[in-house]
């Protein structure tokens, strides 16, 4: 059975062709075959026009500027990603940016129609046909309501999902041959990378989704004077649709404007860490897209700073397991207790390769300890976190997207609170939340409830430990055998995807020729680099 009906064959010619303009095959890690794809890039006359002068971070950043808005937003995760890729690529993909040319208002009215199920004028006294903001999932335009409540209406792109799947069809093609050929890519594992990112830009593309979020943070804080979350007018709101209110806040990265408000910068930095802390241990529910286009400033309440937020589309989550694992290895940095650090990152299963624990345990020391010694008013969390990302990546050790969002949001948190005044303390406002949570988690008294929680499950246990134990140790018995059967038939399996890829290098090869070629031989080429293609495709 052939994968090519399913493949968008051309927007795979588009991608290789924008990879080789930019050289992108010279970024591949070392392997018997990257020489043969560096020549076979050279061949392509796109990359005789190359930009010079860029570094690689650039140019990975403008290739997938060059690929459109999902692989923009794919680079935009991956900016995040220190934990798999070098610090110069991530900083040269943090600054792609999401701007998209709005499209014609004729049918964002007619799409807005449709999902309301009667005309526009049925719902809004008044509705603005200039965009408030354009991106590449939707576009947000200014409405009034019957009863007078000033509304924004959020309308997903036309066409989009089509973009959407044929793109991610493409990024899974590339990550799967990747995977397959290169014997250290399962150290960053491509495919869960693309997986993690559509599972992100899915729940994008469901407004319901991003409406239910919203209505969510906006109860847990509904009484708050720390931040605000405008209501969401559910009747009026479709997976394509989303109507809210319209706020009319100071964005967070406007400091004077927030200081001719009459606002304390330190109190407001200071509540911007008490958000953070209170969604993630108090709610286990936070905003994972916190950057400065989707956080503003009551200018309403300037004794008592509050912030706005809207776009809840992206939201962490952490389970028991991942919260738990959290809480231990923020107690074992509190106590510098690295050998328990250690040991909490290994068995949460986060490495993808044995780990040499006295030396991961050396390289935390290293990177923590002199941190720690600095005055709390000079003690910066990010470059803390990045450096422990840039460690790991090193060792193999790759934590979970919702860590990932946790930590981004992390990130956005200190670098706004900065902003708006350099000395913040973040561990100083964050701490005795923390400590309160890991006393009602890992005190005395929590302790003794989880022990009474699982004893009648130890005790139905016990009769059947003597027979586990004897399984046990039979498959520990068992396991030399079954490494060597299945490094046996992982050589043999690379050994088939090579030749698989050879194949399939030379047949888009000979599809490409066809454009310099004519006549005879030009079919004679389409033909041979089809059935080449067809060969490689095949499961």
């Amino acid at each position: 059975m052939t994968l090519l009906p399913t493949l968008p064959v051309g927007r795979i010619l588009f991608v290789i062709h924008i990879a080789c303009r930019y050289r992108l095959a010279s970024l591949l890690p070392a392997h018997g075959l990257r020489p043969l794809a560096v020549l076979l890039q050279y061949l392509v006359p796109s990359s005789w026009f190359a930009p010079r002068g860029l570094s690689e971070g650039e140019r990975l950043q403008q290739a997938l500027d060059q690929l459109g808005p999902i692989f923009i937003k794919f680079g935009q995760l991956l900016a995040t990603r220190r934990d798999l890729l070098p610090p110069e690529w991530t900083d040269a993909l943090a600054r792609l940016q999401d701007q998209v040319a709005p499209f014609p208002v004729a049918q964002a009215r007619a799409r807005i129609e449709q999902e309301l199920g009667q005309p526009i004028e049925a719902v809004f006294r008044q509705f603005d046909d200039t965009p408030l903001a354009s991106a590449s999932i939707a576009q947000v335009h200014s409405a009034i309501l019957h009863d007078g409540t000033e509304v924004v209406a959020k309308i997903r792109r036309p066409g989009l999902e089509r973009i959407v799947q044929r793109d991610l069809t493409v990024m899974r093609f590339g990550a799967t041959w990747l995977e397959r050929l290169w014997r250290d890519a399962r150290y960053f594992r491509p495919r869960r990378v693309v997986d993690d990112y559509a599972g992100i830009i899915r729940g994008e593309l469901d407004l319901t989704a991003e409406a239910h979020n919203s209505e969510l943070m906006r109860r847990q804080f509904l009484f708050s004077p720390l931040l605000f979350i405008p209501p969401i007018h559910m009747q009026y709101t479709t997976a394509r649709l989303l109507v809210m209110d319209r706020i009319h806040g100071i964005p967070v990265n406007e400091i004077d404007r927030i200081r001719a408000a009459g606002i304390d910068p330190r109190q407001l930095a200071e509540r911007g860490v008490e958000i953070f802390f209170a969604q993630v241990f108090r709610y286990n529910f936070f905003h994972a897209d916190m950057h400065p286009g989707n956080i503003f400033v009551n200018p309403d309440k300037p004794d008592s700073p509050q912030y706005m937020a809207v776009d809840c589309a992206i939201a962490g989550h952490l389970s028991k397991d991942d919260l738990d694992v959290l809480g231990r290895m923020v107690l074992a940095v509190m106590r510098e207790d690295y050998t328990t650090l250690v040991d909490v990152v290994i068995r949460a299963g986060w490495t993808t390769v044995p780990v040499d624990r006295h030396r991961f345990e050396r390289a935390v020391r290293s990177i923590v300890e002199p941190i720690r010694t600095m005055p709390l008013d000079q003690l910066e969390f990010a470059p803390l976190v990045m450096k422990l990302f840039d460690m790991a990546r090193g060792f193999h050790i790759e934590a979970p997207v919702q860590y990932i969002l946790l930590m981004k949001t992390l990130v956005h948190i200190e670098g706004l609170g900065r902003s708006i005044y350099p000395q913040l303390d973040i561990w100083a406002t964050g701490r005795p939340l923390l400590e309160t949570w890991m006393m009602d988690n890992y005190g005395p008294g929590a302790t003794l409830r989880k022990l009474q929680a699982r004893a009648p499950e130890w005790a139905a246990s016990l009769p059947d430990m003597p027979d586990m134990l004897r399984d046990a140790l039979e498959n520990l018995r068992r396991l030399p055998q079954q490494q060597q059967q299945l490094a046996a038939r992982l050589a043999e399996q690379q050994t088939h995807h090579r030749r698989k890829l050879l194949g399939g290098i030379a047949g888009l090869g000979l599809l490409g020729s066809t454009l310099l070629l004519s006549g005879f031989w030009a079919g004679a080429s389409a033909g041979a680099g089809a059935l080449l293609l067809l060969g490689a495709l095949r499961r």
